[in-house]
């Protein structure tokens, strides 16, 4: 007899900093909640708010799960000139085990939703792209399969050099935190075993 699995519809994300000095490389997923820095909580190790994974770069045992598209969202103050300077020239990789298996321009991730702020003398904007959730970058009609404990990441890299940007957080930021919160999320099914 198959083992039942319960499957709901929950993407995977984690949120992390383009520092306003300028970086060569953001890693994604390698802090679960209750380590690493928060966001969007002050003086505080990430929460639910920065990321819903439980382990870093795996899935838990009994847990799998399916990636149909990939998103990104910078935070809503973000300005036109930060997402400019941000996004172009970056580039996305995402890896399973020791094996990149996306690895497009930055850009080319929309945030999928979210406010959006636009037009004729607008000074910030709020995602990538028309906030719909089906504005992602798809891959549905070849899914990957992370099954539990397989190790995986994705990053952001500036190959040419990082960009500083000029977004700062006010108010919620761990101390000396500044810079661009940008939150990836994996799009898909996540199968569990039933309780």
């Amino acid at each position: 007899m198959p083992q039942v699995l319960d499957v709901i519809v929950e993407p995977r994300y984690d949120t992390a900093f383009i520092p306003t000095a300028g970086t060569q490389q953001i890693s994604f997923f390698s802090n679960p909640i209750g380590t690493g820095t928060s966001v969007w909580a002050t003086a505080s190790t990430k929460t639910i708010a920065d990321t819903n994974m439980d382990l870093a770069g795996q899935l838990a045992a009994g847990y799998n799960f399916v990636i149909l598209a990939f998103r990104m969202m910078p935070s809503f103050n973000a300005t036109i000139a930060d997402v400019t300077l941000g996004f172009n020239g970056a580039a996305f990789i995402f890896t399973i085990g020791s094996k990149d298996y996306l690895r497009v321009p930055a850009r080319t991730l929309p945030a999928g939703g979210g406010q959006f702020i636009g037009g004729a003398g607008a000074t910030t904007t709020a995602g990538l792209g028309w906030p719909a959730l089906q504005n992602n970058y798809s891959i549905a009609k070849q899914p990957l399969e992370l099954a539990q404990t397989q190790n995986f990441s994705a990053k952001l890299v500036w190959p040419g050099g990082g960009q500083a940007v000029t977004t700062t957080m006010a108010g919620g930021t761990t101390a000396g935190a500044a810079g661009l919160p940008v939150t990836i999320f994996l799009d898909g099914y996540l199968k569990r075993l039933p309780q």
